[in-house]
């Protein structure tokens, strides 16, 4: 069997030229985040750059901590991780740098799977980040407290994932269900492609408990999440709805940083649960189409990307600043007011930022 046989050219070319079009939109965004100085971005930014530098590490800690993880998860899935599906049969062989390197497929998965838990973490951050400023500032509620106390929840499962893969990966059980796995594949069907049986194939395995747990993991996150990030949303409308201490300045600059974030949470959640949908579908059923299988690889691949190019679109300042950049007719600085968060006995503070 050829283990090296490499993805199909057309895959490979789509899952790399991309980035021609995405590391630009990066460079610009976190450019004018670092360059950013208003008085209310300036924690917030930190959340967001950690963010997207996530994103690109797939593929290649707030506003900062957002653009790095979307970077690193980019690079990882269209360099190190490079998938390519099987169906109907339940598999995924990896062709990227990391099996090149002899890295198993299981491993490669639980990576995946680690740094979208990041990303999962860094948006919570960022909803957490908005709630503090606006609600918990002015709350001691018990009520209005429970997204904190889910998102620590959220934050031990994420740290109990990390020791399950870390525990897979000593645990030399958990490659012998990998080939019992792949050898009864092989028994079912004789005729499947013989590189399926490859160190840098992954296929689901019952019979790993690790894997089981992993699994349970995911569920448990992907609920806690929803629920953190739902509740957050309509715990700061319903308070900005009842304040009276707050200027309708404040409160619309405060909805539009809200908006951004959900349509970016949204985004991943499409782009990253309808794949996952997607296999369960394929295990309970059959399906046939690798045409469909690709396209959500690369949903998986870029939601970083997308994401990031929501929150140009929806914050407001962030928006003004990078457009400011494209107009290199004008040679004067324009100033921006940006409406602070912070407000005593009801007076709102203007900052000005001078966009170059």
């Amino acid at each position: 069997m050829n283990c090296s046989l490499p993805a199909p050219s057309f895959y490979v070319s789509m899952m790399h030229n991309v980035h021609f079009i995405s590391t630009p939109i990066y460079a610009i965004t976190l450019f004018a985040l670092f360059r950013e100085p208003s008085k209310l971005f300036q924690t917030y930014k930190y959340f967001i750059i950690v963010h997207v530098f996530t994103y690109v590490t797939d593929l290649y800690a707030i506003n900062f901590i957002s653009g790095y993880r979307n970077l690193i998860s980019e690079a990882y899935v269209t360099f190190g991780w490079l998938p390519i599906t099987y169906l109907p049969y339940d598999v995924y062989r990896t062709t990227g740098w990391l099996a090149d390197w002899g890295v198993s497929g299981i491993l490669q998965f639980y990576i995946l799977a680690q740094s979208i838990i990041v990303i999962g973490v860094s948006i919570l951050e960022m909803f957490h980040h908005r709630f503090k400023v606006v609600v918990l500032r002015h709350s001691t509620s018990f009520l209005e407290s429970l997204p904190t106390y889910g998102l620590y929840i959220f934050r031990i499962f994420a740290l109990a994932h990390f020791i399950t893969m870390i525990w897979s990966t000593i645990d030399s059980n958990t490659l012998v269900y990998q080939k019992q796995k792949k050898d009864a594949l092989f028994r079912k069907y004789p005729n499947v492609p013989k590189e399926l049986g490859c160190h840098s194939v992954f296929i689901l395995a019952p019979e790993d408990p690790i894997l089981m747990i992993n699994c349970g993991i995911y569920g448990v996150l992907v609920c806690i999440g929803s629920v953190i990030g739902l509740s957050t949303v309509v715990f700061i409308n319903l308070f900005l709805t009842k304040a009276r201490n707050l200027s309708k300045e404040t409160k619309k600059l405060q909805r539009m940083l809200i908006f951004s974030l959900l349509v970016q949470g949204a985004i991943h959640v499409v782009m990253i649960v309808c794949p996952i949908f997607a296999q369960l579908y394929q295990m309970m059923f059959i399906m046939y189409d690798n045409d469909l299988s690709t396209l959500l690889l690369l949903c998986v691949a870029y939601h970083g990307f997308f994401s990031t190019c929501a929150m140009v679109v929806f914050t407001k300042q962030l928006r003004q600043r990078i457009l400011n950049y494209f107009k290199c007719s004008r040679n004067k600085r324009e100033p921006v007011k940006i409406v602070s968060s912070n407000q005593i006995g009801g007076i709102s503070t203007y900052v000005e930022s001078q966009v170059k």
